[in-house]
């Protein structure tokens, strides 16, 4: 086979790494479990932006979300991130192989086969997190532009890679961390841009700055999402080799098996040899081994220090981004998989039969994480029919019944999932925000749901009337999960009206009138402001790429 021929396959082999791990996600139905929750349609409400008393986790991917299911709905748009996640991952990882000219088109696919094909991705796509996901797709499409912008060239691209990284807080800053680094690298400096990525990031962290509650998070938290050892021989070598991540459900089956353990090893030592290989030829990767190393530190901080890093959470607002380390390992997987690439070109320079050692190089991340084809155990389900109706019967604010912030309903074969009623009902809600993590409950952040949960827990446990404290915080409505489990909500809260009863759920209102909500108007402001200032700044990203792309066509 040419070398013309396997630059072409390289090009088409992220395509065919993403029909291995999507295709049976993409029958009808919804993907949904932990965090990754589609409705057929968000509405567009002001609280998506930010401007509440909850912490900001879902800014602004969830804005992102409620504008494009009014184009495609949000069936299609769960398959469109399912498939964007592997697919742009990939094709970054081709593109950012060419721009570096470390090797031929072979040792390439190796490294977008790690860089597709890693615990870090099984696991993270298992929790659900695809915002942080398509954030980690953006990472080699951030570093090929901030290495052309080196060159004087590329802004643009540069702006929109981070603009997919800042779809999540933690995404953000690993990418301003990764961007950083290397406008900043020694030999030619570039700041502007750097700045603009700042701004594009503006919405979840003005919206976390104007927050209305505390942005400390519970110390008990740190040990809760601390970095687990998955048979690796401690939680080093399980982060090195790119798992660790704090829920064990969510760990692929065959990890810790003895031959996915020697396989992680053999490539964990050839990406540290690629990497020193790639140290001689050009020091901007010196760049990316600093944002690896405070990756990892990062993602130990839990393990090593987990009493001075409760502190830190404890009193330092905004440090509970960091409790959970391992989900900002980004930066360690894009340097492992550009060394392991590097290694297998210096390694196919001197063996015989090298292209049978070059396939098996590129099969050789499949070989030691097989549990990701086909979703890694992702599932489609279905949404109970009754909800459409309930959602016509609900007219007011409500809370979800039972009021914790995941459930294993049965429509969903029993698989946990943040609950969906707060997106899938166009109501406004009172998320609860709390955790249960291995049998202990983590305190949330705000303060609504916080008297919201005690008044329900006191009432469930004393037999008090929950109503009027449920009235002060602007609740007027209930909507009862069935499927959920749990008692219902008549044996704890007295003077319920049924308004609307089916097999999988019920919608209660609350005797009395409940007292409306309203958020300073400076926080409002000060929040869509920013919003405003981040959409302007992509908007100037985009009118730039056009320009470019018409003054290219116009040339020809």
């Amino acid at each position: 086979m040419s070398e013309r021929a396997v630059r072409v396959l390289s090009w088409l082999w992220p395509v065919l790494l993403t029909l291995l791990i999507t295709a049976p996600l993409l029958a009808p139905g919804y993907v949904v479990g932990y965090d990754m929750v589609f409705v057929p349609d968000l509405t567009v409400r002001l609280d998506l932006f930010g401007v509440t008393t909850a912490m900001p986790r879902a800014v602004p991917s969830d804005v992102l979300v409620a504008v494009l299911d009014e184009v495609v709905g949000g069936q299609v748009l769960n398959k469109i991130v399912l498939v964007a996640i592997p697919l742009l991952s990939g094709l970054g990882m081709t593109a950012l192989w060419r721009e570096l000219r470390l090797g031929a088109a072979l040792p390439g696919a190796a490294a977008v086969t790690l860089f597709v094909w890693n615990p870090f991705v099984a696991e993270r796509l298992r929790l659900g997190a695809w915002a942080l996901l398509l954030g980690y797709a953006a990472l080699p499409w951030l570093v090929r532009s901030a290495l052309r912008l080196r060159k004087g060239k590329g802004w643009p691209g540069f702006l929109l890679a981070s603009a997919g990284c800042a779809l999540t807080a933690s995404g953000g800053i690993v990418g301003l961390l990764v961007a950083g680094l290397i406008l900043l690298w020694p030999g030619r400096r570039v700041v502007w841009p750097l700045g603009a990525a700042v701004l594009l990031n503006a919405p979840w962290l003005v919206a976390g700055l104007a927050h209305g509650g505390s942005a400390t998070a519970d110390p008990a938290s740190v040990t809760a999402f601390a970095a687990r050892n998955e048979g690796y021989g401690g939680a080093l070598p399980t982060l090195l080799t790119l798992g660790g991540v704090w829920n064990a459900d969510v760990v692929p089956g065959n990890r810790g098996d003895l031959l996915p353990v020697i396989f992680a090893f053999i490539m964990l030592l050839l990406s540290i040899a690629g990497v020193v290989l790639w140290w001689r030829q050009d020091r901007i990767v010196g760049a990316l081994v600093v944002a690896a190393v405070v990756s990892l530190l990062v993602g130990m901080a839990g393990v090593v220090a987990p009493g001075a890093f409760a502190d830190v959470v404890a009193n330092v607002p905004g440090a509970g981004l960091f409790r959970d380390g391992q989900r900002h390992l980004g930066p360690l997987v894009l340097l492992e998989s550009i060394g392991f690439g590097v290694a297998i070109h210096a390694l196919l320079q001197r063996v015989p039969l090298s292209r049978v050692v070059g396939v098996t190089a590129v099969l050789l991340p499949i070989a030691a994480l097989p549990a990701l084809a086909g979703g890694g155990g992702l599932k489609v389900s279905h949404y109970p029919a009754e909800w459409a109706r309930a959602q016509q019967a609900l007219d007011g604010p409500f809370i979800p019944w039972p009021f914790e912030s995941y459930r294993a309903p049965l429509w969903n074969d029993r698989r946990p999932v943040l609950d969906p009623m707060p997106r899938y009902f166009d109501q406004p809600a009172v998320v609860p925000d709390e955790l249960i993590v291995s049998g202990h409950r983590l305190a949330g952040e705000d303060a609504r749901a916080a008297a919201v949960a005690t008044a329900v827990r006191t009432a469930m446990r004393d037999g008090t009337d929950p109503t009027p404290a449920l009235l002060q915080q602007g609740v007027g409505w209930l909507v009862y999960d069935r499927d959920a489990g749990g008692a219902p909500p008549r044996d704890s809260i007295p003077g319920l009206t049924e308004v609307y009863s089916a097999m999988t759920v019920s919608v209660y209102q609350l005797a009395g009138t409940h007292v409306p909500q309203h958020d300073p108007p400076w926080r409002t402001a000060v929040v869509l402001a920013a919003w405003a200032i981040a959409g302007a700044t992509l908007a100037a990203a985009l009118a730039g790429l056009v320009n470019r792309r018409s003054m290219v066509w116009r040339s020809r």
